[in-house]
């Protein structure tokens, strides 16, 4: 019994950042002249115009609402995320045409940037007034990659179920994880990441329109790099680890998720969570990938930046706008472990 991605439905904050505002504020806030050169070089690189966040604060000058003057705490941060997260994930869920909440039977939420309980999943299940027995599920703190397993839990439930309609939200508001350090790591986060959120409807209806079917999932890991990515809690916020070799690992291993059923030929379309740039360019020579193979997630990564588990969703649903013909799918998320996973379907038009 196929399973499908019926639509997908993203949303953004109103603050808008581009390029260079948000290089003007990481200068302002760096400690010291070597951090500044180090933003300046990495920022360049970056592969990314603009950047949303639920923040008015990368606005230089301005009133600053969170990062004012001193480095907050990671209470502070999450009283920000309890605030923001439910209308930006709200605003994404208006946006799938059809939306029928009686007919919902699961709720799924991802998110890495901020978690609580009760959490989103029960709020959102008021929001929308959904039945009392419909099972609220969360996905937390795992990653970049937390889209691919809420994807795959939706699709048990579809299986075992063909009255499942499953509503899964991932919201990342990566920005309130901001670090005013001279760190590398943190250097690279604040340039790479902003926030977002996708929802999607995963159900075994045969689809009206163009939907993805999902046909299965695998997943690699490097347990001897499992040091590289890493993402953890600190009084300060929450800290994430990404070193530069992480392209590298992915460079060299990425092929073997397909070891199994041998390489995709020239007529797949891909969707690769844009890490960054070198990470696309690393999956690029990894798989041997036609020029123009990564189109999708070049743009996500350019008009957004890396929204964390929210940004393959935003990656799927440009291929989806732009399908005119069905088209085999191959979807690849990185996360912490280093762990690559892979989804493998088509896009039914």
């Amino acid at each position: 019994m196929p399973v499908y991605i019926q639509q997908i439905a993203t949303a953004l904050p109103t603050h808008r950042y581009d390029a260079e505002q948000i290089t003007r504020f990481l200068i302002t806030s760096a400690q010291t002249e070597e951090a500044a050169r180090k933003v300046k070089l990495v920022a360049r690189k970056s592969g990314i115009q603009s950047r949303y966040s639920v923040l008015n604060d990368f606005n230089f000058p301005n009133e600053r609402a969170l990062f004012n003057g001193h480095n907050p705490k990671v209470e502070e941060r999450m009283r920000t995320y309890q605030r923001e997260a439910l209308p930006l994930t709200m605003q994404a869920i208006r946006k799938l045409e059809g939306l029928r909440p009686a007919e919902i039977t699961h709720v799924i939420t991802v998110s890495c940037t901020g978690l609580s309980a009760p959490g989103l999943e029960l709020q959102i299940a008021q929001e929308l007034e959904l039945d009392q027995n419909c099972a609220r599920h969360a996905v937390n703190f795992i990653g970049c990659h937390g889209a691919f397993h809420a994807l795959k839990m939706a699709r048990q439930m579809a299986l075992a179920d063909s009255q499942a309609r499953i509503l899964i939200v991932s919201v990342e508001l990566c920005s309130l994880h901001f670090q005013p350090s001279e760190d590398d790591d943190s250097i690279l986060a604040n340039a790479l990441f902003g926030d977002g959120a996708a929802a999607c409807i995963v159900s075994s209806e045969n689809p009206t329109g163009i939907a993805i079917q999902m046909d299965g999932f695998s997943q690699r890991f490097f347990p001897n790099d499992s040091q590289l990515m890493a993402w953890n809690i600190h009084s300060d916020g929450f800290l994430l680890k990404l070193s530069s070799y992480v392209p590298k690992v992915l460079e060299l291993g990425i092929a073997d998720i397909f070891e199994h059923e041998g390489r995709p030929d020239s007529s797949t379309s891909w969707a690769v969570h844009p890490g960054g740039k070198n990470i696309l360019e690393a999956v690029e020579t990894g798989l041997k990938l036609d020029k123009g193979s990564l189109d999708a997630s070049r743009q996500v990564l350019e008009e957004v930046g890396n929204l964390s588990s929210a940004t393959i969703l935003f990656v799927l649903k440009k291929l989806m706008e732009s399908a005119v013909s069905d088209r085999n799918l191959q979807a690849l998320g990185f996360g912490p472990g280093i762990t690559i996973e892979h989804l493998y379907g088509k896009i039914r038009v």
